[in-house]
């Protein structure tokens, strides 16, 4: 017992004194665009491209060039008017973000470049960490200092990854999508559909990520989460449209389609991507379009399949025999958002800062473990009084599918590879030695991920029965 409690605090020590390095690293890069508003330029090159796309959009959406934000032409000559007067650029950073982003980004070009950017990252940080937050209570629902501790152990490890890092590096919108996906999931297990689609919709902030989510909606049959995503969706495409005009907002599709496949743009570089298309470009050096038709054909092929068990799951909801059924739920979403990760036609490393969302889908049966071996025999007193569980559930049976889950195989490696993700991913970024073998081993533990989640997900009702 003692040397277990000592290993538990060797963790826990190493955990934390990587979060403090890795935090002490993010203000370095917080503290540099503070003192020097030309932070981003170092010697031949440009450290940061990416928030200058996010803060040209703040002004340019209120410019009389609005209903021009879309023209290369345009966003570069805006982009060198605001922020590289004086610095040669060899390409173009072009934004091709969805409409409405640009209204969010209004109050950040109302500030200095570098200031926008340090209130950017620290915002958009909070949201995403109060969304985490949110969502780690609702999915472990233990009460006691055992499980904060837990949640501040969950969060310290999220952010002291190096797709925390390279998100605030790049000044990219990555925060908001976890908040986006982590209040989506929140409201979805408090029962609250309308709310669960309001925030899915702005996690269209990036597009490449939502038809798999949808389809899992579809599947679970959340029908008033679907109708306020729709409702939202058209909404947050007509206010922008007041701004920059329809022609942008029918002709969107065309911008995107047409950026990530023009050779003109610097930044998307599919080559070096944490998906599918990343080890396609990898390998097809001469033909990323094909590699891109490859990738998106795959995405829409996932999405029947991932229908049909939705569907399977579905069935559980009403039925009264069926007590594990939220269980199964949170395990299928969590597949769907990691089988989005892999075959999105767009992943950058700081997006695998997305996988915290599945982990906390998914992280109650290895707590439930953990307290039935610091117990003995007892299960946890407020797992069996069934305070979370509704009419007609069976509490027990809950909790033996959560021993039970956690006692398999694939389940431990799913959370052996979620404990060790923070530091695979420095070793990833730094140990590797080109760009390309990094975007592989993120998209192999990624794969290793999804795989996992399937193989627990479909044995959860044959162990049910079995019990």
């Amino acid at each position: 017992m003692t040397k277990s409690r000592n290993k538990h605090s060797f963790f826990l020590f190493f955990a934390f004194f990587f979060f403090a390095v890795s935090q002490f690293l993010t203000f370095f890069l917080l503290y540099r665009a503070a003192v020097n508003i030309h932070w981003y330029f170092s010697g031949p090159r440009l450290d940061l491209t990416d928030f200058s796309q996010f803060y040209q959009a703040g002004q340019l959406i209120l410019s009389k060039q609005a209903h021009a934000v879309y023209n290369p032409d345009v966003q570069e000559a805006w982009c060198l008017g605001l922020i590289y007067p004086h610095i040669p650029v060899k390409g173009l950073f072009y934004n091709q973000s969805v409409p409405f982003l640009y209204l969010f980004c209004i109050p950040y070009g109302l500030l200095p470049y570098n200031t926008a950017y340090i209130v950017w990252c620290l915002s958009t940080g909070l949201m995403s960490l109060i969304a985490l937050t949110l969502l780690l209570n609702q999915c472990t629902a233990k009460p006691g200092l055992k499980n904060r501790a837990f949640i501040c152990l969950f969060l310290a490890m999220t952010y002291s990854s190096i797709p925390a890092y390279l998100t605030v590096w790049h000044g990219q919108t990555t925060y908001l999508m976890v908040t986006c996906m982590a209040l989506s999931m929140y409201f979805l297990l408090r029962g609250k559909e309308s709310l669960c689609g309001f925030w899915l919709s702005l996690s269209t902030v990036k597009p490449q990520y939502i038809l798999l989510p949808l389809v899992a909606l579809l599947g679970l049959n959340q029908r008033r989460a679907l109708i306020a995503l729709f409702l939202t969706e058209a909404a947050l495409f007509a206010l922008a449209g007041c701004f920059m005009g329809l022609d942008n907002i029918l002709h969107y599709p065309l911008t995107l389609i047409s950026a990530e496949s023009s050779s003109r743009f610097v930044g998307v570089n599919p080559h070096v991507m944490a998906s599918l298309r990343g080890i396609l470009s990898a390998s097809m050096t001469h033909n990323h379009k094909l590699a891109m038709l490859i990738t998106v054909i795959a995405l829409f092929a996932s999405l029947i399949p991932v229908l049909i068990l939705g569907r399977k799951i579905g069935k559980g909801a009403g039925a009264i025999n069926s007590s594990t059924y939220e269980l199964r739920r949170n395990f299928y979403l969590a597949f769907v958002y990691m089988l989005a990760l892999v075959l999105s036609p767009h992943t950058h490393y700081f997006d695998c800062l997305l996988v915290a969302v599945p982990a906390a889908l998914t992280i109650r049966p290895w707590l439930t473990a953990r307290q039935k071996s610091n117990e003995g025999s007892k299960l946890d007193t407020d797992t069996a009084s069934g305070s979370r569980d509704k009419p007609g559930q069976e509490p027990d049976a809950v909790a033996a599918a959560e021993l039970v889950i956690a006692s398999q195989k694939s389940y431990k490696v799913l959370v052996g590879l979620l404990l060790a993700y923070p530091y695979l991913s420095w070793v990833y970024n730094f140990a590797l030695g080109s760009m390309e073998a990094e975007g592989i081993a993120f998209l192999c533990t990624n794969i290793a991920l999804t795989v996992a989640l399937f193989r627990v997900l479909i044995k959860i009702p044959k162990q049910v029965e079995q019990k």
